[in-house]
Protein backbone atom coordinates (compact mmCIF):
# COMPACT_ATOMS: atom_id res chain seq x y z
CA UNK A 1 0.00 0.00 0.00
CA UNK A 2 1.24 3.48 -0.88
CA UNK A 3 0.37 6.03 1.85
CA UNK A 4 -2.14 8.74 0.96
CA UNK A 5 0.18 11.58 2.00
CA UNK A 6 3.27 10.68 -0.01
CA UNK A 7 4.02 12.23 -3.40
CA UNK A 8 4.52 10.54 -6.76
CA UNK A 9 7.24 11.16 -9.34
CA UNK A 10 4.75 12.80 -11.74
CA UNK A 11 3.72 15.33 -9.08
CA UNK A 12 6.17 18.14 -9.76
CA UNK A 13 6.49 21.25 -7.61
CA UNK A 14 5.96 24.75 -9.03
CA UNK A 15 9.13 26.35 -10.38
CA UNK A 16 10.83 28.80 -8.04
CA UNK A 17 10.84 31.45 -10.78
CA UNK A 18 7.07 31.75 -10.26
CA UNK A 19 7.68 33.38 -6.85
CA UNK A 20 7.76 37.16 -6.57
CA UNK A 21 7.37 40.04 -4.12
CA UNK A 22 3.86 41.13 -3.20
CA UNK A 23 3.49 44.61 -1.72
CA UNK A 24 0.57 45.44 0.54
CA UNK A 25 -0.47 47.36 3.64
CA UNK A 26 1.45 44.91 5.84
CA UNK A 27 4.66 45.19 3.84
CA UNK A 28 6.29 42.79 1.37
CA UNK A 29 5.41 39.11 1.39
CA UNK A 30 6.21 36.04 -0.68
CA UNK A 31 3.69 35.24 -3.42
CA UNK A 32 3.07 33.51 -6.74
CA UNK A 33 2.89 35.60 -9.90
CA UNK A 34 -0.45 34.09 -10.89
CA UNK A 35 -1.68 33.53 -7.35
CA UNK A 36 -5.02 31.87 -6.58
CA UNK A 37 -7.02 32.13 -3.32
CA UNK A 38 -6.30 28.44 -2.66
CA UNK A 39 -2.54 29.18 -2.53
CA UNK A 40 -2.85 30.63 1.00
CA UNK A 41 -3.91 28.89 4.20
CA UNK A 42 -4.82 29.82 7.75
CA UNK A 43 -5.29 33.11 9.51
CA UNK A 44 -1.68 34.05 8.69
CA UNK A 45 -2.44 33.60 4.96
CA UNK A 46 0.73 31.54 4.60
CA UNK A 47 1.79 30.75 1.04
CA UNK A 48 1.39 27.00 0.50
CA UNK A 49 3.76 25.13 -1.78
CA UNK A 50 2.18 24.13 -5.08
CA UNK A 51 2.59 20.61 -6.38
CA UNK A 52 0.75 18.85 -9.20
CA UNK A 53 -2.03 16.51 -8.04
CA UNK A 54 -1.48 13.20 -9.83
CA UNK A 55 -1.62 10.45 -7.18
CA UNK A 56 -0.79 7.05 -8.61
CA UNK A 57 1.10 8.41 -11.64
CA UNK A 58 4.76 7.43 -11.82
CA UNK A 59 6.68 6.05 -8.84
CA UNK A 60 5.91 6.69 -5.17
CA UNK A 61 8.42 8.98 -3.45
CA UNK A 62 8.28 7.58 0.08
CA UNK A 63 10.61 10.21 1.52
CA UNK A 64 8.48 13.17 0.35
CA UNK A 65 4.97 14.09 1.47
CA UNK A 66 2.63 15.87 -0.93
CA UNK A 67 2.00 19.34 0.60
CA UNK A 68 -1.69 19.38 -0.30
CA UNK A 69 -2.50 15.89 0.96
CA UNK A 70 -0.43 16.39 4.13
CA UNK A 71 -2.43 19.54 4.88
CA UNK A 72 -5.78 17.81 4.32
CA UNK A 73 -4.84 14.82 6.47
CA UNK A 74 -3.42 16.89 9.32
CA UNK A 75 -6.14 19.56 9.34
CA UNK A 76 -9.08 17.15 8.98
CA UNK A 77 -7.55 14.38 11.14
CA UNK A 78 -7.48 11.76 8.41
CA UNK A 79 -5.29 8.68 8.35
CA UNK A 80 -1.99 9.41 6.64
CA UNK A 81 -2.05 5.99 4.94
CA UNK A 82 -5.61 5.57 3.62
CA UNK A 83 -7.00 9.13 3.78
CA UNK A 84 -10.07 8.03 5.74
CA UNK A 85 -10.93 9.28 9.26
CA UNK A 86 -8.22 8.52 11.82
CA UNK A 87 -8.89 6.37 14.88
CA UNK A 88 -10.29 8.09 17.96
CA UNK A 89 -11.50 6.71 21.28
CA UNK A 90 -11.96 8.00 24.85
CA UNK A 91 -8.20 8.47 25.20
CA UNK A 92 -7.92 10.53 22.01
CA UNK A 93 -6.60 10.34 18.47
CA UNK A 94 -4.08 7.72 17.37
CA UNK A 95 -0.54 8.93 16.53
CA UNK A 96 2.87 7.31 16.18
CA UNK A 97 5.73 9.55 17.30
CA UNK A 98 9.51 9.43 17.80
CA UNK A 99 12.07 11.81 19.28
CA UNK A 100 13.07 14.76 17.11
CA UNK A 101 15.67 17.51 17.70
CA UNK A 102 13.01 20.14 18.43
CA UNK A 103 11.08 18.02 20.96
CA UNK A 104 10.75 19.36 24.54
CA UNK A 105 12.05 17.49 27.62
CA UNK A 106 8.45 16.42 28.29
CA UNK A 107 8.37 14.27 25.11
CA UNK A 108 6.03 12.80 24.00
CA UNK A 109 3.85 15.29 25.88
CA UNK A 110 3.80 18.60 23.96
CA UNK A 111 5.87 17.24 21.08
CA UNK A 112 5.37 18.78 17.64
CA UNK A 113 4.56 16.58 14.69
CA UNK A 114 4.03 17.01 10.97
CA UNK A 115 2.94 13.37 10.64
CA UNK A 116 -0.86 13.09 10.48
CA UNK A 117 -2.73 10.57 12.67
CA UNK A 118 -3.61 7.01 11.70
CA UNK A 119 -6.47 4.58 11.69
CA UNK A 120 -5.75 1.50 13.81
CA UNK A 121 -5.44 -0.90 10.88
CA UNK A 122 -2.84 1.23 9.11
CA UNK A 123 -0.95 2.01 12.31
CA UNK A 124 -0.36 -1.73 12.53
CA UNK A 125 0.74 -1.83 8.88
CA UNK A 126 3.09 1.13 9.38
CA UNK A 127 4.74 -0.43 12.44
CA UNK A 128 5.21 -3.70 10.60
CA UNK A 129 6.45 -2.34 7.28
CA UNK A 130 7.91 1.17 7.67
CA UNK A 131 11.75 1.04 7.40
CA UNK A 132 12.10 4.24 9.45
CA UNK A 133 10.15 2.82 12.40
CA UNK A 134 12.18 -0.40 12.36
CA UNK A 135 15.29 1.68 13.16
CA UNK A 136 13.72 4.25 15.49
CA UNK A 137 12.54 4.33 19.09
CA UNK A 138 8.89 5.15 18.65
CA UNK A 139 5.75 5.29 20.75
CA UNK A 140 2.09 4.70 19.95
CA UNK A 141 0.01 7.49 21.42
CA UNK A 142 -3.54 8.47 22.15
CA UNK A 143 -3.79 12.27 22.12
CA UNK A 144 -6.83 14.07 23.53
CA UNK A 145 -5.69 17.53 22.40
CA UNK A 146 -3.72 17.55 19.13
CA UNK A 147 -3.59 21.35 18.92
CA UNK A 148 -2.89 23.03 15.59
CA UNK A 149 0.46 24.78 16.14
CA UNK A 150 2.12 26.12 13.00
CA UNK A 151 4.00 25.27 9.82
CA UNK A 152 7.29 24.16 8.39
CA UNK A 153 8.63 25.20 5.03
CA UNK A 154 11.32 27.03 3.11
CA UNK A 155 12.08 30.58 4.34
CA UNK A 156 13.12 33.24 1.86
CA UNK A 157 14.97 36.53 2.35
CA UNK A 158 14.06 39.66 0.39
CA UNK A 159 17.08 41.25 -1.32
CA UNK A 160 17.56 43.95 -3.93
CA UNK A 161 17.40 41.22 -6.57
CA UNK A 162 14.25 39.57 -5.21
CA UNK A 163 13.73 36.51 -3.00
CA UNK A 164 16.64 34.22 -2.12
CA UNK A 165 16.49 30.97 -0.17
CA UNK A 166 17.73 31.36 3.41
CA UNK A 167 17.61 27.79 4.71
CA UNK A 168 15.36 24.75 4.57
CA UNK A 169 12.63 23.38 6.83
CA UNK A 170 12.11 26.28 9.20
CA UNK A 171 9.54 25.45 11.89
CA UNK A 172 7.38 28.44 12.84
CA UNK A 173 4.28 28.85 15.05
CA UNK A 174 1.09 30.60 14.03
CA UNK A 175 1.44 34.36 14.21
CA UNK A 176 5.20 34.47 13.61
CA UNK A 177 6.01 37.50 11.38
CA UNK A 178 8.54 35.39 9.45
CA UNK A 179 5.68 33.42 7.91
CA UNK A 180 5.24 36.25 5.40
CA UNK A 181 8.40 35.00 3.67
CA UNK A 182 7.89 31.24 4.00
CA UNK A 183 6.79 28.76 1.35
CA UNK A 184 5.07 26.28 3.65
CA UNK A 185 4.78 22.56 2.99
CA UNK A 186 3.66 20.96 6.27
CA UNK A 187 1.04 21.74 8.89
CA UNK A 188 2.04 20.89 12.48
CA UNK A 189 0.15 19.91 15.60
CA UNK A 190 1.29 19.99 19.21
CA UNK A 191 0.40 16.77 21.03
CA UNK A 192 -1.17 17.55 24.41
CA UNK A 193 -2.85 15.31 26.99
CA UNK A 194 -0.91 12.32 25.69
CA UNK A 195 -1.32 8.68 26.77
CA UNK A 196 1.39 6.22 25.71
CA UNK A 197 -0.36 2.99 24.74
CA UNK A 198 2.57 1.11 23.22
CA UNK A 199 5.95 1.20 21.60
CA UNK A 200 8.31 -0.59 19.31
CA UNK A 201 9.07 -3.34 21.81
CA UNK A 202 5.44 -4.45 22.20
CA UNK A 203 3.96 -7.14 19.97
CA UNK A 204 0.50 -5.58 20.12
CA UNK A 205 0.55 -1.97 21.35
CA UNK A 206 -3.16 -1.34 20.75
CA UNK A 207 -5.76 -1.81 23.46
CA UNK A 208 -9.29 -2.72 22.33
CA UNK A 209 -11.15 0.15 20.70
CA UNK A 210 -13.68 2.03 22.79
CA UNK A 211 -16.26 4.30 21.13
CA UNK A 212 -15.50 8.05 21.21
Amino acid sequence: MVPYVISWSAELAELEEELHVQLGSGGPRLGYRNERPSDRVGRDEVLWGRMAYLPGVGRPAYDCMHPGRQYVAMYSMKCQVCGHPASRNDDGWLFVDWRKPHDPPTWPERSLTGMPPLCEAHARVSIAECPHLRNTEFVVLRVRTPRLWGYSGTPYTLTADGWTVDEHDALLPFGDPSLRAVLASRLYRELRNVTVVGGGSLADPFPPERPA
